[in-house]
């Protein structure tokens, strides 16, 4: 007897001796790279371990045909290359091990994977996991999915792992999963699809990229979830979501539109430095927390409009020349951003302008409560048919910039006094009185014409109630100093309220 078949024979022995059953597998791998899908079935029916590594499995490898459906003991295909595998209801007991295996067509559904399932690197062409169960951990890390893939009804009670996954097209819809959820780094060229999707635990969405449409309609992110760096280069739907933990978006990308209709934010909302290249809407949202958009930028629209919000953070923000502001029927206790920011964008609605100035008042802005409350009055001006009302606000407007702008009342006081003093000295309307009852007694008891600066003198002296009595109006100059004193009690009087407004303040 030759020392090959003696060794052959001992290592039999001690396989059996072992209860280990790996006999045929060291014959299998030792032969051939080509192995029968048969001879992998056989291994499974009779419960023996089957572990391969860069082997090509011939045949049709359908597991459903094992008896009940189960498979009780370990599966490694490592590396190895199947063209046509069947795993639907089936029940998998112990551990799995696909990692770098390539699938041609290969159905999942239904099946339960009982103990911990690994298919990191994995490749597949059309493959389908629908209704499937994985009650431990199951790792599809750096996998590669050529074709559209289901985990529709899918349920991860353990950990999952899809770190660096590239999808096409991925269905994922009303799929649950009940602890953590991993998806940095991947990337969908296709439609990314899920909705209806339970994620309890903590979700990882950091770094993913969305090539097509990115579809989380109705979904519930109870543990927090991360989108930091994502890129939306399609719609992305994030409507009816509830976002029960922290949420991060921060210096994501969404270069189409980014939908957060009827969303609800528990936690704070982190969208710093994000990019809304297209319409961002938040219409009807409810944020009970702190949402913070510090820095982001907005090439579209920014719709807020029937929100709900707690603090709004908005500083250094960035926008778009056609960039617009709807804050239409929201409601905010906090909006933190100033006025001279978003000025040109806010599009005009009465109620949401006068809870902006309503909102700087309690943060204590004065000068943006001013600028707003300004531009309220403006704007509500021109929006105001021809009449009395609009006649007033015209009036209000030039006189002290509607209560709000002092130096208005100061620049036309100084313009009245200039404008009656060259009139009273271009027309020669006042003159010196020939008995003084103040200063130095005058050498010449005629009356003389008065200058330049006496002109400025006697008007301001008119404007002030106070006209000097060393100098006297002739003719119809005396109606001039009346008019004169009434422009004076009214600037006066807009001046001293309009400053005690904004002093007292």
């Amino acid at each position: 007897m030759s020392l090959g078949i003696r060794l052959l024979l001992i290592l039999c022995l001690l396989a059996a001796l072992g209860g280990m059953g790996m006999c045929d597998d060291v014959l299998a791998a030792s032969s051939t790279r080509d192995v029968l899908a048969s001879q992998i079935l056989s291994l499974l029916a009779e419960g023996r371990p089957v572990n391969y590594e860069g082997c090509n499995i011939v045949g049709d490898l359908n597991l459903s045909a094992l008896p009940g459906a189960r498979v009780n003991s370990t599966l490694t295909l490592v590396n190895c290359t199947v063209d046509r595998a069947g795993f639907s209801g089936v029940t998998v007991e112990k551990d799995i091990n696909l990692a770098g295996t390539t699938f041609g067509v290969v159905s999942f559904d239904q099946a339960v994977f009982l103990e911990r399932a690994y298919l990191g690197a994995a490749s597949f062409r059309n493959a389908s996991f629908t209704g499937a169960v994985f009650r431990q951990p199951v790792i599809f890390d750096w996998a590669l999915f050529h074709g559209p893939v289901s985990f529709v009804d899918a349920r991860f009670e353990k950990d999952a792992s899809f770190n660096g996954v590239d999808f096409q097209e991925a269905d994922f819809n009303y799929s649950a999963f009940e602890s953590y959820s991993f998806f940095a780094q991947s990337r969908f060229s296709a439609n990314a699809g899920f909705s209806d999707v339970t994620f309890a635990g903590s979700s990882d969405f950091t770094s993913a990229v969305f090539l097509a449409n990115a579809n989380f309609l109705r979904s519930r992110f109870d543990g927090g979830v991360s989108f930091m760096d994502a890129s939306f280069a399609g719609p992305s739907q994030f409507g009816l979501v509830k976002f029960q933990g922290l949420s991060s978006f921060g210096n994501a990308t969404f270069i189409g539109d980014a939908n957060y209709a009827l969303a609800r934010f528990s936690d704070a909302a982190y969208f710093s430095e994000a990019k809304f290249l297209g319409t961002a809407l938040f219409g009807l949202t409810k944020f009970e927390d702190i949402a913070s958009f510090q820095k982001a930028s907005f090439g579209g629209d920014l719709i807020l409009k029937s929100a709900q919000i707690s603090t709004f953070l908005m500083d250094d923000g960035r926008y778009g020349p056609n960039a617009r502001i709807t804050l239409n029927d929201s409601s905010f206790d906090r909006l933190k951003v100033h006025w001279s920011e978003i000025e040109n964008h806010v599009v005009w609605d009465p109620g949401s302008y006068l809870a902006l100035v309503n909102n700087y008042r309690n943060l204590g802005w004065s000068r943006d409560e001013d600028d707003c409350y300004y531009q309220y009055r403006y704007l509500d001006q021109q929006h105001k048919s021809p009449g009395w009302s609009k006649l007033i606000d015209i009036l209000a407007w030039f006189s002290c910039g509607y209560g709000v702008r002092p130096s208005y009342a100061v620049a036309w006081s100084l313009l009245t006094i200039l404008f009656f003093a060259l009139i009273f000295w271009r027309g020669d309307g006042i003159r010196r009185s020939s008995k003084p009852l103040q200063g130095p007694a005058e050498q010449d008891s005629v009356p003389e014409r008065a200058t330049l600066r006496n002109a400025l003198f006697f008007s301001t002296m008119i404007f002030l109630s106070q006209g000097p009595i060393d100098f006297l109006p002739l003719g119809r100059h005396r109606y001039y100093v009346i008019i004169e004193g009434i422009f004076g009690w009214l600037l006066l009087a807009l001046f001293l309220v309009t400053l005690g407004k904004v002093m007292i303040r």
